[in-house]
């Protein structure tokens, strides 16, 4: 008997669910991959943008990033989530969709260290202490001792509330007793312009988004939030070297897929991710952008998100942070 095309669908449509995922993993990727970013085109999604080349030739199948902003990463997420759980589809979230959302907000309508599989932490980018040139501050202990000495008069410009920004400058305050209210912003770039213009003396800004007014001259960089000093700003001091902070703090960026999708397609997605981060090229740009790669398998992925849960649920409870 002839195998028809035809037939050989009918054949697979018959198996069970999860035989025939296994059987269609076996040429995985059978067609282009659909690279789900949570949120608006212009921020985050250049990292992803930067590497999807890249994967399309090693997978060798087209790879199209395709923003899908709103209610702060969850409907991104829950997109992938009701994915088919092929390899087809997978997730470029950032920590606070994948993280801190479950420490924030009341009702959730998805865990997604939980209800999505970890392929790989790929990109962190560490946090700038930066001030308005024209404030007395040169260093972040004298920040510190002015700010407690003055309590009242300083305040910190929060790019958006809910954010690892918002969560670590509320921890850092309760820990070293400052009275440091935020003036909210609905996003970075208002939030940077009133530091800018000295309405707002403070801020805990993304190295990525401040590294053109500290290069300006328009920001004052105090310290880093990273374990090591940022190739960008290395004459600037981390806030652990400072004994300031108890641990790092990083804006992290991963990969994620739907929960079901096969080990060995997960396992080759990470492979390929770590692949493309050793590259000398991908290095560059990324750093150009203030972000560093970073190598990790699908089990240290999942094993960091879930102390990143747990760290930013335990500060968030501390500090009362609830986003409506």
């Amino acid at each position: 008997m002839r195998l028809t095309r035809r037939t050989a669908l009918g054949l697979l449509a018959s198996l069970p669910a999860t035989t025939r995922i296994r059987a269609q993993t076996r040429a995985w990727p059978s067609r282009s991959i659909r690279c789900i970013v949570p949120s608006a085109a212009g921020g985050y999604d250049t990292y992803a943008r930067i590497m999807a080349p890249r994967l399309a030739e090693l997978l060798g199948q087209p790879v199209v990033v395709d923003n899908r902003p709103g209610a702060n990463g969850n409907i991104g997420m829950q997109e992938v989530q009701r994915s088919p759980a092929d390899g087809h589809t997978i997730l470029f979230g950032h920590i606070g969709a994948i993280t801190i959302n479950t420490a924030i907000y009341r009702a959730m309508p998805l865990d997604p260290v939980a209800d999505l599989a970890a392929v790989a932490v790929a990109v962190t980018s560490p946090l700038v202490w930066v001030v308005n040139p024209a404030t007395p501050f040169r260093t972040m202990p004298g920040l510190v001792a002015q700010v407690r000495a003055e309590p009242d008069r300083w305040r910190y410009a929060l790019p958006s509330s809910g954010s690892i920004n918002h969560l670590v400058v509320e921890d850092f305050k309760r820990r070293h007793g400052l009275d440091l209210p935020a003036v909210p912003y609905r996003g970075t770039p208002q939030a940077q312009m009133d530091v800018v213009a000295g309405q707002v003396p403070i801020m805990l800004d993304s190295l990525g988004a401040g590294y053109g007014h500290i290069a300006g001259n328009r920001f004052r960089p105090l310290a880093v939030t990273s374990r090591e000093a940022s190739a960008r700003l290395p004459e600037v001091p981390t806030m652990l070297e400072l004994g300031l902070d108890q641990r790092e703090y990083v804006a992290w960026y991963a990969f994620m897929a739907p929960k079901a999708t096969p080990p060995e397609v997960i396992r080759r997605l990470n492979e390929v991710v770590n692949q493309i981060l050793e590259e000398a090229p991908i290095q560059a740009r990324l750093r150009d952008l203030g972000a560093a790669p970073r190598a990790s398998t699908p089990e240290e992925s999942l094993a960091f998100m879930r102390a990143e849960q747990r760290e930013f649920g335990a500060i968030a409870r501390a500090g009362n942070i609830q986003v409506e």
